[in-house]
């Protein structure tokens, strides 16, 4: 099991990017920063969840991604993308031990939620290191 804490900092630093990312994509209704074991840190949602279910089935279907990868000889699983007829969910790695899995509403784009994610993700990794 990863243990894993924020700091007040990094906590600051991960909601002043979720409020970029919701502004560049209206859609987004949800964003959550977990350990890949399944453990949520952080979040920031307009409809209801229930966070430590999510990062618990992130952390469950980015294995069954890793093990996809692997068997297809393409290594290190980076996004997990899954399409539903009532929105979209993006996960993506952020660095080794952490996950962002971000959730949109059917009228959001895939494309541009992938890439707010993306860069998401960047922000939070080239700040974090600056500190």
């Amino acid at each position: 099991m990863t243990h894993f804490s924020l700091s007040d900092a990094s906590r600051e630093l991960i909601q002043s990017v979720f409020a970029e990312m919701m502004q560049s994509c209206n859609g987004i209704t949800a964003l959550v920063v977990s350990t890949v074991d399944g453990h949520a840190l952080i979040s920031r949602h307009e409809a209801v969840i229930d966070d430590n279910r999510m990062a618990a089935m992130t952390s469950s279907l980015l294995a069954i991604a890793e093990s996809l990868a692997k068997e297809a000889r393409q290594n290190i699983c980076q996004h997990i993308i899954v399409q539903n007829s009532d929105g979209l969910i993006v996960t993506q790695r952020l660095g080794k031990s952490l996950v962002l899995t971000s959730m949109a509403d059917h009228k959001t784009n895939l494309g541009m939620l992938h890439s707010v994610t993306r860069v998401g993700v960047e922000k939070i990794i080239s700040r974090h290191k600056q500190d």
